[in-house]
């Protein structure tokens, strides 16, 4: 029997509030679990766990939207009934501990009931009904320490005795004088020194790490971040990796080209403020991804781009660089991401077809992402004020993408597409640089993202420079994913001796081809066209242009014995710093 109107506001805002939490307590429980992977080395369990996790709140909406059809009667819209039931569900989550991931959760059911049109603040929450910024914890999700630097030893082997792992460390001792050592020079401690160390309660968890976080606050209000990581092996057992005491590493930690944390925690909220506080480049869209909170960090991307529509006089411009032949990209001049949309047809030599892309996006999206992938988020049905388009833009989208663009009176909207972070083309910084140091740092870091790349499993296909872009914190990564797969379907040859000097100076090779052979020795006659940066990436990287690396790789991951890269340099590793093995 069907809920009567009279009594459908509050029913529904407690079902979908109910729903909320179900989704959340799951969510949570792998979150818990993941301490336990850690600490039982149980890395396939923790990788099994991530990819579920990703893909838990999609298969929750759908459903819950499904057994909310059975009581209510959607395929007519009544405004009044669907006011009051958002103005319920706002009293019921007045003083909750999520109300910001409640809200997001309640706009995806809605929007998968009804139509767009109805998309507004009547009835979903584009702009937030409660703030975050003064939720009443019952328990604070900081931990403080007020110390001097000879206290520092004492407190550190409480905070690590107290994470409670079920594995020993392999040397509890070494590893808090160590840390002590470290902190003192990093920070610059003298030995009376007074100061406050503030540490998130909850451990993050990612991979093979679990990594304590905080910040140090000094005399005169001088802040510093901290970040402790932790692994543990399984033959000898947990010990400290290193410790970042600067926000340009710690960044790096938390870049939009790694996967997400597991973080128990039941005030996201307040520990995304705090990070906000340690890490200001970072956006709470991006920090509440970092964390697996990915559909609420859609939300504030959403309202983002809607605030900036508002705000600026700036249109939307094809993106600067070489156009690609799989996608459109566009984006505000001064906005930190772009729109990426799938072309309806490709240029040879591209082969694929759209429904391909978008599985290598969903393939990317549960790999290893090894600092090197930049994430994305994907939007359905975005509607762009036509007056924030730029001519060109408009018949760009009309000539390339015309099967997913839709005009509806003032706004274009596009079915599908993505959103991922700005970054400078490669190819672009590579000729605009001129700084030498520069020049030779980026074009190794591209040798070096290519390298670790095939190492973890990770094939990007085609290697242009175009594909790749340089971060803030001038990392490369990779961020073209219509040809990337795994390193076993290449078949990696030498090119074959020429049988005459016709052949060498003949338009096509004299050798056959297979439709999966690549040779390395190519890579150079394309990667570069400044022959400074070809010399810089030769001395660096020559084995990348050489078969018989790529074959080792091959053969070594068949073996089972995929690399692991950890989000910060080698020269930053306790055991790097001391000299012995960790």
């Amino acid at each position: 029997m069907r809920t009567q109107p009279s009594s459908l506001p509050e029913s529904t805002s407690r079902k979908i509030l109910a729903g909320f939490e179900k989704h959340y307590c799951v969510f949570q429980q792998a979150s818990v679990q993941a301490k336990s992977r850690f600490d039982y080395c149980e890395w396939q369990q923790l990788l099994d766990d991530y990819k579920a996790r990703l893909y838990f709140y999609d298969k929750q909406v759908k459903k819950f939207c499904l057994e909310l059809k059975k009581e209510l009667i959607t395929d007519m819209f009544d405004e009044q009934v669907w006011i009051n039931t958002k103005l319920a569900y706002i009293n019921l989550t007045s003083n909750y501990k999520q109300p910001e991931l409640a809200e997001t959760f309640y706009n995806s059911v809605f929007c998968l009931l009804f139509d767009k049109r109805f998309y507004n603040n009547n009835f979903i929450f584009v702009k937030p009904s409660i703030s975050t910024t003064f939720i009443d914890m019952d328990d604070p999700v900081i931990d403080s320490h007020y110390i001097k630097t000879d206290q520092l030893e004492q407190t550190l082997q409480g905070v690590l005795t107290e994470l409670n792992f079920t594995t020993s460390y392999q040397d509890l001792a070494r590893d808090v004088l160590r840390l002590k050592e470290q902190f003192v020079k990093q920070l610059d401690l003298s030995e009376d020194e007074s100061f406050e160390l503030q540490l998130v309660k909850s451990t993050f968890f990612r991979r093979k790490a679990a990594y304590i976080v905080g910040q140090v606050v000094l005399k005169n209000n001088l802040v510093r971040p901290v970040l402790i990581a932790l692994l543990n092996d399984e033959k000898t057992g947990i010990h400290v990796d290193v410790l970042l005491t600067d926000v340009d590493n710690i960044s790096i930690v938390f870049s939009f080209s790694r996967s997400y944390f597991f973080v128990d925690t039941d005030y996201p909220a307040a520990v995304v403020d705090f990070l906000k506080a340690i890490l200001p480049g970072k956006t709470k869209a991006e920090l509440y991804s970092s964390i697996g909170l990915h559909k609420h960090g859609k939300t504030l991307l959403y309202r983002r781009f809607l605030k900036y529509s508002r705000s600026t006089g700036e249109k939307l411009i094809i993106a600067p660089g070489i156009k690609g032949m799989v996608m459109t990209v566009f984006t505000f001049p001064m906005f930190p991401y772009v729109f990426k949309v799938i072309n309806d047809n490709f240029a040879p030599p591209k082969t694929a077809t759209k429904q391909q892309v978008k599985d290598k996006y969903f393939y990317v999206k549960n790999h290893r992402k090894v600092g090197r992938l930049a994430d994305t988020w994907e939007f359905s049905n975005v509607a762009f004020p036509i007056r924030d388009l730029d001519e060109e833009l408009i018949k760009e989208l009309k000539n390339k993408v015309g099967s997913s663009v839709t005009i509806e009176g003032d706004l274009l909207i596009i079915k599908h597409l993505y959103m991922e972070n700005k970054m400078i083309p490669l190819d672009l910084y590579i000729k605009d640089t001129q700084n030498k140091d520069d020049l030779k740092h980026i074009v190794n870091d591209y040798g070096r993202a290519i390298d670790e790349l095939i190492n973890a499993d990770i094939f990007p296909g085609d290697m242009l420079t175009k594909n790749f872009g340089v971060t803030r914190q001038k990392r490369v990564v990779f961020y073209d994913y219509d040809e990337i797969t795994t390193m076993d379907r290449p078949v990696f040859r030498k090119i074959p001796e020429a049988r005459h000097e016709e052949d060498e100076m003949a338009a096509e090779p004299w050798y056959y081809v297979g439709p999966d052979d690549v040779f390395p020795e190519e890579f150079k006659l394309f990667m570069f066209s400044q022959n400074d940066s070809k010399k810089i990436f030769s001395k660096s990287y020559e084995k990348l242009l050489s078969a018989d690396y790529w074959k080792s790789v091959q053969d070594n991951i068949k073996q089972g014995n995929i690399n692991n890269y950890y989000p910060y340099r080698q020269r930053y590793r306790m055991s790097q710093i001391y000299s012995q093995s960790a």
